[in-house]
C-alpha cells in the first residue's frame, strides 16, 4: 500500500469532486452534507427508490446509515444495497444497533452484500458481533472500551467476512481490514458531545471511496482527519466558549486543515498492531 502520510496530502480538500450518496437519519442530514461540501465532495441526500436506477448509475459512493429507522427506511436501505450490488463503494454505518433488534437484523442483512466498510462506535461493532455490551441508544459505552474488551472485539472481528473493513470508533478506534490492524488515538472528548460526528465520519470515508481509494485507506485519513480537525478545533476554544462553538469549529476545520497544512497526518497518534 502506498504510504499513508503521501496519500494524506493528497486529499481534503479533494482533488477530484466525488458524489456520495446518503440514505441517513433526519436528525444530520444537513451536518454530513455540508461536511461534504467542505471538503470538496458532492452529496445527494434522496431516499426514493424511484430515482435509485438513475442515480446509481451516476454517483460514485452510497453510504447507508441506519438511523432513524421505520418500515419504509429500511426497505429502502435494502433496495439501494442491492442495487449497488458491488459496482459501487459501499459504506454501512450500523447506527444504534445495540439497542434496536430491527437495526442489528438489518445490519446483518446488509453485511450479506459485502460493503466496503462497515462502521459504528465501539459498542455497536460488540453487539453486530454478538458479543455482550452496556451501550444504550446511540452512544458507546466506556465499559466496552478496556484493553481487553477491546481486544475481545478485535478477535471477533477477525472472524468476519474481510471483503470488509470495519471501524469501531471510541477513546481508541479500532480499524479491522484484511491484513492490517490499526489501533489510533486522536480525538477529544469534545466529540461525543455534539450529535452527527459518526454520520461525518461516514460520509468522509464514503468521499474517499468515491475517488478510489482502498476501504483501510479511506477509513484510516477519514477518520484521522476528523479527529484531528476537532483536535484543532478544542486548541481554538477560550475557557468561557461552549459546546455549540467547538461543533462550529470543528466543521470549520473539515475545510481548512488539509489546506493550510497538507501534512496534516503528521499529528496522527497510534498505527498498526
Amino acid at each position: 500500500m502506498k504510504d499513508i502520510a503521501e496519500m494524506a496530502t493528497e486529499v481534503f480538500p479533494l482533488k477530484q469532486t466525488s458524489l456520495v450518496h446518503c440514505i441517513t437519519n433526519n436528525v444530520t442530514i444537513e451536518t454530513m452534507a455540508n461536511a461534504l461540501l467542505y471538503v470538496n465532495a458532492q452529496p445527494i441526500m434522496t431516499s426514493d427508490v424511484r430515482e435509485f436506477p438513475v442515480l446509481l448509475k451516476k454517483i460514485d459512493s452510497l453510504l447507508l446509515n441506519l438511523g432513524s429507522l421505520s418500515k419504509e427506511r429500511e426497505q429502502t436501505l435494502l433496495t439501494a444495497a442491492k442495487m449497488s450490488s458491488k459496482q459501487i463503494p459501499l459504506v454501512v454505518d450500523i447506527v444504534g444497533v445495540t439497542s434496536a433488534p430491527i437495526a442489528y437484523q438489518l445490519s446483518k442483512q446488509l453485511s450479506r452484500q459485502k460493503p466496503d466498510v462497515i462502521k459504528g462506535n465501539i459498542s455497536e461493532l460488540r453487539a453486530f458481533c454478538g458479543l455482550k455490551t452496556t451501550g444504550k441508544g446511540v452512544d458507546s459505552s466506556i465499559s466496552d472500551q478496556n484493553e481487553d474488551e477491546l481486544e475481545e472485539l478485535v478477535k471477533a472481528l477477525k472472524q468476519e467476512d474481510l471483503a470488509t473493513t470495519y471501524l469501531a470508533t471510541g477513546k481508541k478506534d479500532i480499524i479491522v481490514a484484511k491484513d492490517n490492524i490499526w489501533i489510533m488515538e486522536n480525538g477529544v472528548n469534545e466529540l461525543q458531545r455534539f450529535i452527527g460526528t459518526g454520520d461525518v465520519l461516514g460520509a468522509l470515508i464514503a468521499a474517499l471511496l468515491g475517488v478510489q481509494f482502498s476501504a483501510e485507506s479511506a477509513v484510516l485519513l477519514a477518520l484521522s482527519y476528523l479527529n484531528i480537525c476537532a483536535e484543532h478545533a478544542s486548541e481554538k476554544m477560550i475557557s468561557n466558549t461552549g459546546l455549540a462553538d467547538f461543533r462550529h469549529e470543528t466543521l470549520n476545520q473539515l475545510s481548512l486543515l488539509g489546506k493550510e497544512n497538507k501534512h496534516w497526518f503528521r499529528q496522527a497518534r497510534g498505527g498498526k498492531r
